[in-house]
Parts: C-alpha cells; structure tokens; sequence
C-alpha cells in the first residue's frame, strides 16, 4: 500500500466532509480493502489443503506455525509505512488535540482492517484441514491476537522512527529473531541448565514471547504432550490447567503495553 494513496483519501475527506470519519476508522476500511492482506486467503488454504489428510492435531499445530511465520511479516509490511509516514502525520496531527491517543487509536484501526483478511484465511485453512470446531475458533483466537501484538508492535517503532524503512526493517528484525533463533535459544538454555533450578526462568521466558506460549497452549489444550515437548510439562505446572488463557492474557498485555508506548512516544516526539 502507497502511503501516498492514504494521504490523498485522507486529504479528501477533510475537504468534503470536515472530521466525518475518524482516523482510527480510514485505516481500518483502507487496509480491510488492501488486496496484499487478502493473498494470504490462498495461501493458507492451500496450506490447509496439504494437511488435509492429516490428524487434527496436526494440522492444528502446523497451521499455527505457518500463521506465526506468514502474518507479522505481512502485517508489519502494510501496516508500518502508513503509521510512520510524515506526509501522513503532517496533513492529521495539527488537526488532533491529542495527537498520542489518535495515534495508537490508528494503530489499533489498522489492526482491526488486517484481521478480518486474516480471520478469514485461518478459518478457510481450518475448514480444508478437518479442524473440528473448537480447536478452530481457538486457532482463530490465538492468530486475530496475532495480528494486534504484531500490528502494534510496529506501531511503536513507526513512532520511535517515524521512517518507514527503518520501521519496517526493525520490526522484521524482531520477528525473525521470535520465529528462527528464539525456540533454538530456549532449548540450548533448558540444556545448559538442566542442573539448576531454571523453571522460573522458563516460565518467564515462555510469556516474552506470547507466540511461542500460544503454541505451548494450544497443544496442551489438545492433551498431546508429543508436541508440547519439555516446555509443554513446565507451561502445565506454572500455568495450570488454562494455558489458552494465560496465552491470551499475554498478547493482551503485551499489545496494551505496545499501545500505551506507542501513543506516549508520538505524542511527546516532533512530526
């Protein structure tokens, strides 16, 4: 998406009809109709149909791990250049009486326009791969809550950088250490100290990074430990019996934590 375009659209609605739509609303309806956020619909369909032969378990677990590796990639790249675009905050920030607050409002704006493409490309997965419903909608939930963190996490670094470039390549920077070097780091750690009482530590690394302890959930929630592994045992004990909630209750915190940032930051920074 050209943040250009967005500057014209929002340039005309301010001169046709004065604050008729909110900011937070423009995003959401110019990034609902983004044809790149709607690519990922057969994507992962054909994902789902390569593992539509498989158990449910299965192709529960593996469409996660394909939704963690494909949408915050897609998600920062449509998101970050229009939130840290200048031109964009030049022609809307003297407008805002309180620019901070309109600036995460936007963020969550433009989560809320990715989610739906994406909403619709798990469940179409899931409907091809034999998920049963439930397992589904718990997919559903624990990708939509993807989609927030990811979304606002960028947020914050377009108000720390306002540079798209910039943005855009530390988000990636980030993504790629969670999805390639972090599980990698965690099991060399658990290895390391397998003779010390590093539980805790676990425990608190597993909720830094809510994917990880979504996967964690989601195949505990599925009573099958083969693919919990180690940390699937130590997320049992800590957590209880409801890691889905403590999953959720993560990305949550995270993504307020990301959002409340992100507004204080634009808000006491120059544009």
């Amino acid at each position: 998406m050209d943040p250009t375009t967005l500057t014209k659209v929002a340039a005309r609605q301010c001169s046709e009809v004065p604050h008729a739509m909110p900011l937070w609303r423009l995003l959401e309806r110019t990034l609902v109709r983004e044809p790149w956020a709607w690519t990922m619909l057969p994507v992962f369909a054909a994902v789902g149909f390569g593992f539509s032969g498989r158990t449910p378990e299965v192709a529960l677990v593996s469409l996660y791990g394909v939704a963690q590796l494909v949408v915050p990639p897609v998600v920062l790249a449509l998101s970050v250049p229009t939130l840290a675009s200048r031109g964009i905050w030049s022609l809307w920030a003297p407008a805002l009486p309180r620019p901070g607050i309109a600036f995460a409002a936007a963020a969550l704006g433009a989560a809320l326009g990715l989610v739906w493409p994406v909403a619709a490309a798990t469940v179409a997965a899931a409907a091809i791969a034999g998920v049963p419903p439930a397992q589904a909608v718990a997919l559903l939930l624990t990708v939509a809550l993807t989609v927030l963190l990811w979304a606002l996490l960028g947020a914050l670094l377009a108000a720390l950088t306002l540079d798209p470039a910039r943005a855009l390549s530390g988000g990636l920077a980030l993504w790629a250490f969670g999805a390639i070097v972090y599980e990698p780091a965690l099991v060399a750690f658990a290895v390391a100290a397998a003779a010390r009482p590093f539980e805790p530590a676990l425990a608190v690394a597993l909720l830094v990074n809510p994917a990880e302890l979504g996967r964690v959930a989601l195949v505990r929630a599925l009573d099958v430990p083969v693919f919990a592994g180690p940390t699937g045992v130590l997320v049992a004990r800590w957590l209880g019996d409801t890691p889905l909630a403590w999953a959720a209750g993560a990305m949550l915190g995270w993504s307020a934590a990301l959002a409340l940032a992100a507004g204080l930051v634009f808000g006491r920074r120059e544009r």
